[in-house]
């Protein structure tokens, strides 16, 4: 997920938090709550359901690698062999015959 969608989606949820507790927030015979204090609530509320949203897309990649296996496999043909071509998936052996790459 991009850090754009991360900070749209976390400002979504801070308003949305912020609208229903500002609506849900009903004044005690104690003590109202300060602006600075309902605004504080519905900061904490906007980032933890914001989070909650920006992981809820997270896929079976839990190490940040976000490349494909191809994309993967590709990488590390290219490192292994100077002559790999990824078009075919193959490499030019010292033996002078193309081989597919295994790795």
């Amino acid at each position: 997920m991009s850090l754009k969608t991360k900070i749209t989606s976390s400002l979504l949820a801070l308003t949305v938090a912020g609208i229903a507790i500002a609506g849900a927030i009903q004044p005690s015979s104690a003590k109202k709550l300060t602006n600075a204090e309902a605004a504080a609530i519905a900061g904490i509320g906007g980032f933890v359901l914001g989070a909650a949203i920006a992981n809820s897309n997270r896929g079976p990649d839990y190490y940040g690698d976000h490349r494909s296996s191809w994309e993967r496999h590709v990488d590390r043909c290219y490192a292994r062999y100077q002559s790999y071509d990824h078009r075919t998936d193959t490499y030019f052996g010292f033996d002078g015959q193309y081989h597919y790459c295994r790795l």
